[in-house]
């Protein structure tokens, strides 16, 4: 199985309790910040974490990082993730948030804007495509700039 980088945003104050009941489940954490406990998984991990953590939002998957201080920036970055691993050909994805702190880049619209064309872009080279039906299931994007 393959494994992922996880992300279970909480509350703040509750980093603790969250970090506790991840290590119950018996996975390793890799970060614990504010707001948030990062951890490895398997597909299983995904699921068990989102029934049975109780302080967590939902669990995320980091598809990617990267620094970005321009949108150009912002576009490339986006564009260098195999975004194809993800989303297949008939997927519905959008930038679903964009929460931007410390960051120069700082206008939720404009930077779902810009990833979802970049987005966009990567998947149509991947798949020979310039327009996606969309017509599959939903793949919403979180984004965190930092």
């Amino acid at each position: 199985m393959r494994r992922f980088e996880l992300i279970a945003p909480c509350h703040f104050g509750m980093e603790a309790v969250l970090k506790r009941e991840i290590t119950d489940l018996g996975y390793d954490i890799t970060e614990v910040a504010d707001g948030r406990v990062t951890f490895f998984g398997d597909e299983e991990a995904l699921c068990r974490g989102n029934i049975f953590l109780r302080t967590a939002e939902r669990i995320l998957i980091n598809v990617g990082s990267f620094h970005a201080e321009s949108f150009e920036d912002l576009f490339q970055g986006t564009r260098a993730i195999p975004w194809e691993e993800y989303i297949p050909e008939d997927g519905k994805f959008w930038v679903a948030k964009a929460a931007s702190v410390k960051s120069k880049l700082f206008s939720p619209s404009d930077i779902q804007s810009v990833m979802k064309k970049a987005m966009v872009e990567r998947l149509g080279e991947h798949y020979g495509k310039s327009w996606f039906q969309e017509d599959g299931e939903n793949f919403p994007v979180r984004v965190f700039l930092m």
